[in-house]
């Protein structure tokens, strides 16, 4: 068999340290390197362990980001590519279990959950750190791991259905190879760990640390995806009513490389506009003809925005010039345009972070909610409104009945949410994935419905089973 290295190694003065991932593969060496031992013998390796988790998120090639922006935007209704390596496979839905872009998806999340529960795992010499009276210091480092943890196995259980649920450290060979847990068990965890954050998370922190009202505000997603409606309209409204969000003035301020963590983010994979510290999606999903990087001009354009797309705009919206680099009538393609910074020094370093949740998704979300249980109140309209008018668009039809209003919202996350990776899951947990990418000219089939395991995972494991029909 190959052996693979099941150490994800983070360098830099700012990490430090080597953490242990959480692949599920048979034929990768466990190690135990760091051990409570010869780690967290200061706050500032406390520091490293937390920072190590997000770097997984952040790496350049099939991570979290980028793997979403090829899988997640082209197998919705708003990505597509003539490019047979990357996102055309998705478009098309001729994906297999081989694809390289899943397998890197599922190795980013478990890495960065292995390097959440290496310090969950380490909690006693954490504690022996805390000099404060009520152990807010000890709290607060594990809630946050616990957040990462969540933010992970949530984006997993979307994509892939049940998958393996680990809370520990895989440190023998024994602890890789473990069956996938039920999709119960696994929201389960998701919720708890996610509750753990929201009461022990400070309500304020530095730029790229999750918060206590970041947690309330996944909470309210994760309801919202299991159909909890009630629970997930208590969360939002708590985050609306007494969080520290608010949209930004202007739609492109939202994603303005020089107003980074602004007021509308929630939580965001951070970069900085550095060599091999810095994004790649501007070039992900660019064009050719875009001048978008100080030091080059164009970008490699391997996933596209389908024609459909710009046509649902009305001409009057705000947000076209920011979504789209090319915003005109029938162009042969058009590009995605909300990451752009003049300034890039390379391929892998431009400044833009990658927002995974912002606030604006959260008030469509408390319009959704509030609709789904006392119908299309006052609150609402107010929500939904708030979007619409900051795209300079006029207020939403008064009068529309609870289905119109549904579907009213699902259009608006369209318009607003458009190629940053939800819109995948918005179809499916409202039950129109399989009749919009009909209508979209996609054959289908049901088990597109998930994500196949990584074939790499099947063949190295004795007990993963492969989804339905892959």
């Amino acid at each position: 068999m190959k052996k693979n290295n099941l150490l994800y190694i983070v360098f830099t003065s700012i990490l430090l340290i080597s953490i242990v991932t959480g692949c599920n593969k048979l034929n990768e060496t466990a190690y135990s390197a760091p051990t409570p031992d010869n780690f967290f013998g200061s706050q500032a390796d406390v520091a490293a362990a937390l920072v190590g988790m997000y770097r997984p998120l952040q790496a350049c090639c099939n991570s979290y980001e980028q793997a979403g922006t090829f899988i997640l935007n082209s197998a919705s209704d708003e990505g597509t590519s003539s490019n047979p390596s990357f996102g055309q496979i998705y478009d098309n839905l001729t994906y297999t279990p081989a694809a390289p872009d899943i397998a890197g998806e599922w190795s980013a999340c478990y890495q960065s959950i292995s390097g959440a529960n290496f310090v969950l795992d380490n909690e006693a010499k954490v504690t022996a750190l805390d000099a404060s009276s009520n152990q807010s210091y000890t709290k607060a480092v594990l809630a946050e791991a616990r957040f990462v943890r969540a933010v992970n196995y949530f984006q997993l259980v979307q994509m892939f259905g049940a998958v393996p649920l680990r809370v520990t450290q895989a440190k023998t060979q024994g602890d890789v190879d473990i069956p996938r847990s039920p999709t119960d068990s696994v929201y389960a965890q998701i919720i708890t760990d996610f509750q753990d954050a929201e009461a022990n998370l400070p309500a304020t922190c530095p730029a790229g640390k999750p918060t206590k009202w970041a947690a309330s505000a996944f909470l309210a997603k994760v309801y919202l995806t299991k159909g909890d409606y009630p629970n997930a309209l208590t969360e939002a409204t708590n985050v609306v009513n007494n969080g520290p969000y608010s949209l930004q003035p202007k739609f492109e301020q939202v994603f303005d490389v020089n107003n980074k963590n602004n007021s509308e983010v929630i939580f965001a994979i951070q970069y900085i506009r550095k060599d091999q510290f810095g994004s790649r999606i501007g070039y992900l999903v660019m064009g050719a003809d875009d001048n978008f990087n100080g030091g080059s001009s164009g970008g490699w354009e391997l996933t596209n925005m389908e024609k459909g797309q710009y046509k649902i705009y009305n001409p009057s919206d705000d947000r076209i010039n920011t979504t789209f680099t090319n915003p005109a009538p029938n162009q042969v393609i058009y590009h995605a345009g909300k990451w752009r910074d003049t300034l890039g020094v390379s391929v892998d370093g431009q400044g833009n972070d990658f927002i995974v949740y912002r606030y604006a998704d959260l008030k469509l979300i408390l319009a959704e909610t509030e609709n789904e249980v006392n119908g299309p109140t006052p609150i609402a309209y107010a929500n939904i409104n708030a979007i619409r008018n900051r795209a300079l668009l006029p207020d939403l039809t008064p009068g529309l009945t609870k289905d119109q209003f549904r579907d009213s919202v699902l259009f608006e996350r369209n318009l607003e949410l458009n190629f940053e990776e939800v819109r995948w899951f918005d179809l499916k947990r409202t039950g129109k994935l399989k009749s919009t990418l009909v209508a979209d000219g996609k054959i289908w089939d049901d088990r597109f419905y998930l994500f196949p395991i990584p074939q790499s995972e099947i063949d190295a494991s004795t007990q993963l089973k492969q989804n339905p029909g892959y």
